[in-house]
């Protein structure tokens, strides 16, 4: 064993503290001291797999969101082409039953007085029935919802409305005065055809539901006029 050198410890010397010892460099005589490597800090290797994860989850929301709305608006302008179709087939149907009840008179030169009164009552008629069915299918258009945000449908709706009211107009004075069938009616044409661009443009793409041809279909179909001449004969003969 190595030797020990005992100390002398003299009871009135001073006790030296430990903490005011020298610190003893431990280095040995002509080596260079080196410092400890400070660790370096690893990124967790489930950082960057969450950070992805995350980064996929927002794609995939914003697609959804959009497959989402694409849907919506196909969804909407699908039930406003059908009320639409519905006040056209309403409007339609109230000028066949105008022409035919003026295809009653057609052949007749002068009408006798209760002739008359009775061509003036089947107009009147007709006209208020086409009045009611013409204002329920309006009613229909203007209760279809369309979102805030989907402002090229509303647009479409709107100008729709606008000319399935003229029309509520021309029938109703029609049905208390049925000189007002012979009268020109520029604001119902107007109207048809100013909503014209704005439906078809309201069309999602790609469409569903074969909206596209629908909507074109309506302004094909809406051209036809009714055989005016034969009804100002008939009814100017009935004055």
């Amino acid at each position: 064993m190595r030797h020990h050198k005992f100390v002398n410890i003299d009871p009135n010397s001073a006790v030296p503290n430990p903490a005011d010892a020298t610190p003893v460099d431990a280095t040995p005589a002509g080596a260079t001291a080196v410092s400890q490597p400070r660790l370096k800090r690893r990124t967790p290797g489930w950082v960057p797999v969450l950070i992805g994860a995350f980064a996929f989850l927002l794609v995939l929301a914003g697609s959804g969101l959009t497959a989402g709305d694409w849907i919506s608006r196909n969804t909407e302008m699908n039930l406003l082409v059908t009320r639409i179709e519905a006040s056209e087939s309403s409007m339609q149907q109230t000028q066949d039953e105008l022409a035919a009840i003026f295809a009653e008179y057609e052949g007749l030169e002068t009408l006798t007085a209760p002739q008359k009164a009775e061509l003036t009552d089947k107009l009147k008629a007709a006209a208020a029935a086409g009045d009611e069915r013409v204002t329920a299918a309006g009613r229909g258009v203007r209760e279809v919802v369309i979102m805030p945000w989907h402002g090229n449908i509303a647009a479409g709706k709107q100008a729709y409305v606008i000319h399935n009211q003229a029309w509520q107009d021309y029938l109703g004075a029609s049905a208390k005065d049925p000189d007002v069938l012979l009268v020109d009616q520029p604001e119902i044409d107007s109207t048809f055809m100013a909503s014209e661009p704005l439906l078809k443009k309201a069309v999602p793409e790609p469409p569903l539901f074969d909206l596209k041809k629908r909507v074109r279909d309506i302004f094909i179909e809406g051209q036809a006029q009714p055989d005016g001449p034969t009804q100002e004969a008939s009814l100017r003969s009935a004055r």
